[in-house]
């Protein structure tokens, strides 16, 4: 997948739990995210759904995006972490993850994380610390992202 400065952000805090939420459209730049809920620190969570690709026939990757409150605890994390790598979090607005889904097996991993700006430029781009798949479990924001994903 291309990255260009209105690319996917990728952020995931690993462990985050999700709550459910019904999907609603917003707009991101020029690309259409839908709105999958807000996460335990009640930050929204979007997936770009023309971004679903298939490597094999059961995995589906999916770009997500998280759109931090000021006052989030995970905004907070994130200025933690970009510290400690000596970059700025000035200006950050939104993180995007490429996740990869187990359509079959619902397990889901994240390969990218993204930290950008208002304007679309990254601050910050890395691949995940930690490819293990993740159960999905039922009634959470992962499995919103899985039934969008996945062909089933």
């Amino acid at each position: 997948m291309k990255l260009t400065q209105l690319s996917y952000v990728v952020i995931f805090f690993i462990g985050a739990s999700f709550l459910g939420a019904t999907s609603v459209c917003a707009q991101a730049g020029k690309e259409q995210w839908i709105f999958v809920g807000f996460t335990k620190y009640r930050d929204a969570l979007y997936i770009e759904k023309k971004s679903v690709s298939y490597p094999s026939p059961d995995i589906a990757r999916v770009w997500s995006m998280i759109a931090p409150s000021e006052k989030s605890k995970y905004r907070q994390e994130i200025k933690g972490e970009l510290k400690k790598l000596k970059k700025s979090a000035k200006g950050l607005k939104y993180a995007e993850i490429l996740n990869e889904i187990d359509c079959r097996g619902s397990k889901i991993r994240f390969l990218q994380i993204l930290y950008l700006n208002a304007q679309g430029s990254i601050i910050h781009a890395a691949a995940s610390a930690d490819y293990e798949w993740k159960i999905i479990y039922s009634g959470s924001l992962w499995q919103k992202i899985q039934s969008t994903a996945c062909k089933n």
